[in-house]
């Protein structure tokens, strides 16, 4: 199914899972780095936090040429 919305990319993914009510909702991010989503904001962030379908944030791996970042920062050991 395609469909063109107009507006902020988060609030249309939401409110048209809202409506059509699937199993979860499917994103994909390039990770920026916390820093930067904090400051910019992100569409899969946006759904993370506003979605009421479940979010599904599909992270791309060191295999794919990013350094990989961990969902949880982890604190290191003294």
């Amino acid at each position: 199914m395609a469909w063109i919305g107009e507006g902020f990319a988060g609030k249309v993914i939401c409110k048209e899972a809202e409506r059509l009510k699937p199993a979860a909702v499917v994103l994909g991010t390039r990770y920026r780095g916390w820093i930067q989503c904090v400051l910019k904001g992100s569409v899969s962030e946006y759904c993370f936090h506003h979605c009421k379908i479940a979010p599904i944030i599909v992270v791309p791996g060191k295999e794919v040429g990013e350094q990989y970042i961990p969902a949880e920062p982890r604190l290191a050991k003294s």
